[in-house]
């Protein structure tokens, strides 16, 4: 037997006694049940160490334990590892999904499909993450509506935009020609992303070089190709099989005298020279926030598979060295590294800081009403989970403009002048109306549709340099369709809004266009005031409307009493945006959570608190998708409502 024989034999012998291992390990695992069967049982399961998919485990870990499921004493936690080996992730999720598991945890594409291979008939629920595109990894998922999935199955899913990656890297060096790109065409994920690769870079003049590879051992050779066809810098995307081998890449970009980069940080701590993609370790503490959920009672059914990209961004100077090319980096670019490495080490600005002083906010909000008071409970929880506490130390002043967009300026004025350490605000007005007054505090926005369209900058990274926050827009789109479902044949659906509000001017623009597309049309009414609302809703009851339609606008929320009045008494089906309002005579709300848009403006205001410039965060885009079903109202109007849709819905009756 050769040598190189006799090392195959052994790697595989190894990896045959790991997989016998692993199964031994968990068969023993129900011997060694504690007798408490009131403690949940949470397996969490990983496809290889690798530092995306280590750290969005540590994200669900201190999440679960944050919320009270700490292991070893409220809840047991067991860690798996398939350590690359395909043939052992099989075997582990078929030991997981026949064990004694409440709830199974995944981190990474591979290890959700395994599960979800394994788990069909047996429906234990499931929850995933650190996943690239779960819609298109063949695990159930309606690529079309991330709410039409598995029952006992949801998840986060975390697209990063190539397209961004590359624009950065051609700003780097405006020369870039030919990027090269290593990629397992057996990972649905790295799929997804050379798809899009491919479509990024014919948009952006880029040649791209492809290499395909079957294992990690043959990385380093793909790599060392890729250089020798002329490669002007390598990408490394979402591929678990590159991700193992991600210091081989940088390894043959040093050697070719050309940079790498990629869409996964950490991964210039192997050498690349950027990074641009997601916080892990912050999607993983939403996914352990979602698990915390499902343990407490929250149907996996109930909850839609939404995309979620808390950025981080990481940069490593040092790879400047040796270039043949004149990569740069600008001043501006490096502001906006949450990981920074040069000559004097690692710098990480992400960190976990312990409070050692007490702050105080101010918050101004539109007026007092069920969205608003979800957004601030979450806004609160992401405030504590970046150790900060209202009572302990956090002063929190709040003001509201009691419905009136004139009130909004002398409010945020008073803020800004007093000793707060930053304003929040929560709507599209007191928004715009930050952009405009507060000239001296920082600002952290939220309960928000488009702050581009609100004023406060150009993109998601080129904005006002003292304001930053979380956006999140309504699917409008999917409403049209449910109007659709709910009167079959709907022609003519009216709504109403205050003109006055950038927030409604941006869903109307994209709502005309999705009704025109749908064959209906859409009757507009505008107020000026919560008082004109009951009158501009019967004027669109008399232009022979079949349906309301009422989005996200203030004033229209504020007079929402009088819209559900007006629709009861006209007998017409209201279709609205906030789910929150649903008791109030609306039939169905296919909406958002403002709690998870809170969660993340608390986290992100937190991060300023403790020293952050907002310059340097990227708005954040989170809209996870709810529908409610209002059954006293369905059955008032004798809607025939489509089992699917039912199934898949929240029901709640009139509110009394």
């Amino acid at each position: 037997m050769t040598a190189v024989r006799y090392f195959r034999h052994l790697i595989l012998g190894l990896l045959l006694i790991a997989a016998t291992s692993s199964v031994l390990l968990f068969s023993d695992w129900s011997q060694r049940r504690s007798g408490d069967t009131k403690i949940p049982r949470i397996a969490v399961l990983q496809h290889a160490s690798q530092a995306a998919l280590d750290d969005g485990v540590s994200g669900m870990i201190d999440e679960l334990a944050a919320q009270g499921f700490i292991d070893g004493k409220t809840a047991v936690i067991q860690k798996f590892n398939a350590q690359n080996d395909l043939t052992t992730a099989n075997s582990i999720a078929k030991q997981v999904v026949s064990g004694d598991f409440d709830l199974i945890l995944t981190s990474s594409t591979l290890s959700m499909q395994t599960v979800a291979n394994a788990n069909k008939n047996r429906g234990v629920k499931h929850v995933f993450g650190i996943v690239a595109d779960p819609l298109h990894a063949g695990v159930g998922i309606n690529p079309e509506n991330g709410a039409d999935h598995p029952p006992y199955m949801t998840g986060i899913g975390s697209l990063i935009s190539v397209e961004r990656v590359l624009q950065q890297a051609k700003e780097l060096y405006p020369g870039l020609s030919k990027i090269g790109l290593a990629w397992n065409a057996g990972e649905s994920n790295s799929l997804t992303y050379t798809k899009a690769t491919r479509a990024a870079c014919m948009k952006l003049g880029l040649t791209l070089l492809e290499a395909n590879v079957e294992s990690t051992s043959a990385v380093s050779e793909a790599a060392n190709s890729l250089v020798s066809r002329g490669a002007d810098a390598l990408l490394l995307t979402g591929d678990v099989t590159v991700l193992v081998a991600s210091d081989a890449v940088a390894a043959a970009a040093k050697r070719g005298h050309i940079p790498a980069f990629s869409v996964i940080p950490p991964n210039v701590k192997k050498g690349m020279l950027f990074d641009i993609g997601a916080n892990f370790y912050e999607v993983g503490r939403q996914i352990g926030d979602l698990a915390a959920k499902v343990l407490r009672g929250t149907n996996p059914k109930d909850v839609p598979v939404v995309n979620s990209v808390p950025e981080k961004i990481a940069i490593n100077t040092t790879a400047l060295a040796g270039l043949k090319a004149p990569w740069k980096l600008p001043e501006s670019f490096l502001a906006r590294a949450a990981l920074l490495i040069d000559e004097a080490g690692i710098h990480d600005k992400a960190a976990p800081v312990q409070s050692t002083r007490n702050y105080k906010i101010g918050i101004v909000y539109f007026a007092p009403e069920e969205g608003a008071d979800t957004a601030l409970r979450g806004l609160a929880d992401g405030l504590k989970s970046q150790g900060l506490e209202e009572g302990k130390n956090l002063q929190v002043l709040r003001s509201h403009a009691q419905g009136e967009i004139a009130n909004i300026p002398a409010l945020l004025q008073n803020y800004d002048s007093q000793d707060v350490d930053l304003i929040v605000t929560l709507t599209t007005p007191c928004l715009t109306g930050a952009c405009s007054v507060v000239k001296k505090k920082n600002v952290v926005f939220h309960y928000v549709y488009d702050p581009i369209a609100a004023g406060a900058g150009k993109s998601r990274e080129d904005h006002l340099p003292n304001i930053t926050g979380v956006g999140s827009f309504p699917p409008v789109n999917d409403t049209v369709t449910t109007i659709q479902q709910l009167v079959p044949g709907v022609k003519k659906v009216g709504t109403l809004y205050n003109s006055s509000e950038a927030n409604s001017r941006k869903v109307m623009s994209v709502a005309r266009e999705a009704f025109l597309k749908a064959g209906i049309q859409l009757e507009e009414v505008t107020v000026t005031s919560s008082s004109e609302v009951l009158q501009a809703a019967q004027t669109l009851q008399s232009r022979g409307i079949q349906a309301m339609w009422v989005t996200g606008d203030n004033t229209a929320l504020q007079g929402f009493t009088a819209i559900g009045k007006a629709a009861r008494d006209a007998k017409l089906p209201l279709i609205i945006n906030d789910p929150e309002f649903t008791g109030k005579g609306a039939a169905v709300a296919v909406g958002l959570g403002w709690y998870e848009s809170g969660l993340a403006a608390g986290k992100i205001a937190g991060r300023v608190l403790h020293g952050e410039k907002p310059a340097a965060i990227p708005f954040e885009e989170v809209a996870v998708q709810q529908l409610v079903i209002n059954d006293d109202a369905v059955a008032r109007l004798n809607l025939r409502v489509p089992p699917a849709m039912s199934q898949k819905a929240t029901h709640v009756k009139d509110t009394k």
